[in-house]
């Protein structure tokens, strides 16, 4: 991990610890939303798709092709936006660095659980989170959106290893 005096004003701005582990919360609460909607006895977002999840919210020009609705299939999307497909895939890489540092900030905070290999939204964070939202730019309010969504979205398209292989990643 580079310095942090070393990064680029893009990196510091834009995939700064705090900023990266509030996107983290959100996919994770989407994520468990959704999996109480469906009933799903595991409702915890899984390591795997919180990396997934991140590439997906981070990268602008692929958050602006994501369905509106999480009905829509990921095999409907990887068909028809397959350069997004692989964006996100070479996503995962870049950001993981990143994502494991927000991971650290987010369980220090106080506002991210890590249980084994899952993720937790602790749920008493809410208000922090819901505060800094208020303060923050349009995009950044975008992203969060998008992020809850994502996390609801990938929970219905399968299992982990499913959604992996749909995107072609390598676990």
């Amino acid at each position: 991990m580079t310095a942090w005096h070393e990064r680029t004003i893009e990196e510091r701005n834009l995939l700064n610890p705090a900023f990266c582990a509030v996107i983290l919360w959100l996919l994770a609460k989407g994520y468990r939303t959704e999996a109480n909607a469906m009933t799903e006895s595991q409702d915890q977002l899984p390591l795997t798709l919180a990396f997934v999840g991140s590439s997906f919210v981070l990268r602008g020009q692929t958050r602006c092709t994501l369905p509106m609705t999480v009905r829509t299939s990921l095999p409907s999307w990887v068909y028809e936006y397959p350069l997004h497909r692989s964006a996100v895939a070479k996503g995962v890489e870049v950001l993981r660095p990143y994502m494991r540092e927000a991971i650290m900030f987010g369980v220090q905070q106080d506002f991210l659980i890590l249980d084994g290999l899952t993720l937790i939204a602790n749920s008493t964070a809410q208000s922090r989170i819901n505060k800094y939202l208020k303060q923050t730019t349009p995009e950044i309010q975008e992203c969060a959106k998008r992020a809850e969504f994502v996390g609801r979205w990938l929970i219905k398209n399968g299992t982990p290893s499913t959604v992996l292989s749909l995107l072609g990643i390598q676990p």
